[in-house]
């Protein structure tokens, strides 16, 4: 099985489900890195009592449910695979041969339909106009929001910014009243987006692209001059401006009215594990003992650059310890190069295979191990294959080789990493 991107399979599936995407009201989010802290933010910043704000974003951490949310909490075990069966029914009956992605974003419009959400946060799962959620009608987007965009996926979506920019545009589709872009994205990407919205209607938002602290000025609320990001790394100030943007725009409209204290508030309560998350990483389910590990799910070159910058800042010239896991496919000298250094060690890993996704597998470690050693990042490369056993090892390493420890290259593997966490917490 394969990605198959394309959006006649869905169409149809969503037709003999009776269309719940024309029932929602829906804030659309595309981008290479970003998407997840903008639809963290914006789900946030929407829920108040008695609204039910939706949320679909992938992948999922722990649990396949965990993609999809209300007011957070992710859809029980039992709804979901009610849902599942009744959409695995027709797929084979009609034989459309949706993929998963297609019958897990049907789902999560079957869902937020059924709960009658006042607002619903998509994702977008890969590039954008061929993505399994643009079945959404444009008339139906209250706003997208396209975060920076980089090279990635280049097989699906182009090798070049100029091609990738177009698929992710893709979103904003005849309908779509407004975009926000995030304005530290490449001039040639920017164009992309502007000829879009211009030729669909759509009017667009460019965000400020300078750093300036943690300000963020808007005409809804004022200034905000935040003394502290909701999340970690610098980059995050221009996530936040997009998702400000897109609710800027909804507020000023009428289409939500909340305070600048509740927006303040709300702020301060977002969570996105996987992403520069500190944790006390809890290795013995007996005697509960706990490590701080730092887990960032960086898995392209972009994102590897904005966590390289995160730790120098924090750690300077400290020697750290990688325990790094990478999908299948990827290019590793994007990812490698802007965090290894001759002072650093790496522990090279697996994840287990992703429920839902049976294509996705890591990267061999010894590619990995070899690849790293010809290029001469470091040459303290170790492999151990059993996730389980090496943050026990780190923990019990002797005063003199104790190092800061981060878990990177794929979100998989931050995943697998929270789901053992958890069961240790839970035995």
């Amino acid at each position: 099985m394969s990605i198959e991107l394309g959006l006649s399979r869905i169409t149809r599936l969503l037709e003999h489900l009776g269309n719940p995407q024309n029932s929602l009201r829906v804030l659309h989010v595309a981008g290479t890195n970003g998407k997840g802290s903008v639809c963290s933010y914006l789900s946030s910043v929407l829920q108040q009592t008695p609204y039910q704000i939706g949320r679909f974003t992938t992948p999922h951490l722990v649990h396949v449910t965990d993609s999809i949310t209300i007011n957070n909490k992710p859809i029980s075990l039992d709804k979901y695979q009610d849902i599942r069966l009744q959409l695995e029914a027709l797929n084979k009956s009609h034989s459309l041969k949706c993929t998963e992605f297609e019958l897990l974003t049907c789902t999560a419009f079957k869902y937020f339909c059924d709960l009658q959400c006042q607002w619903c946060v998509i994702e977008v799962g890969l590039g954008g106009r061929l993505d399994a959620t643009n079945a959404i009608p444009g008339s139906n987007k209250a706003c997208c929001g396209i975060t920076k965009i980089g090279l990635d996926h280049e097989s699906f979506l182009g090798n070049t910014l100029a091609e990738i920019s177009k698929e992710k545009a893709g979103i904003i589709t005849k309908g779509v009243p407004f975009t926000v872009i995030d304005g530290t994205n490449d001039p040639g990407v920017v164009k992309v987006v502007k000829d879009t919205c211009k030729a669909l209607g759509s009017k667009l938002f460019i965000t400020d692209s300078h750093l300036n602290g943690n300000i963020i000025d808007t005409k809804a609320w004022g200034c905000f001059n935040l003394a502290k990001l909701p999340l970690n790394g610098e980059y995050q100030i221009f996530n936040l401006r997009v998702a400000m943007g897109m609710l800027e725009y909804l507020q000023l409209n009428g289409l939500i009215n909340v305070t600048k204290d509740e927006v303040s508030a709300r702020l301060a309560k977002v969570d996105w594990p996987g992403r520069l998350y500190r944790m006390d990483y809890c290795y013995d389910r007996l005697s509960r003992k706990t490590l701080p590990i730092l887990m960032d799910g960086a898995h392209n070159g972009s994102a590897s650059i904005e966590l390289a910058k995160y730790l120098r800042k924090e750690y300077g010239d400290q020697p750290l310890t990688f325990v790094m896991a990478v999908t299948s496919g990827k290019c590793l000298k994007p990812l490698l190069q802007p965090l290894l250094r001759p002072v650093d060690r790496i522990i090279l890993t697996q994840f287990n295979s992703v429920e839902g996704m049976p294509w996705i597998h890591a990267t061999d470690p010894e590619e990995m191990k070899d690849f790293i050693l010809s290029q001469d990042y470091t040459r303290d490369v170790a492999i151990e294959n059993n996730l389980r056993r090496i943050l026990p090892s780190l923990a019990n390493a002797s005063e003199g080789q104790r190092r800061p420890i981060v878990v990177c290259g794929s979100l998989y593997l931050c995943g697998e990493l929270l789901g053992i966490h958890n069961s240790h917490l839970k035995e």
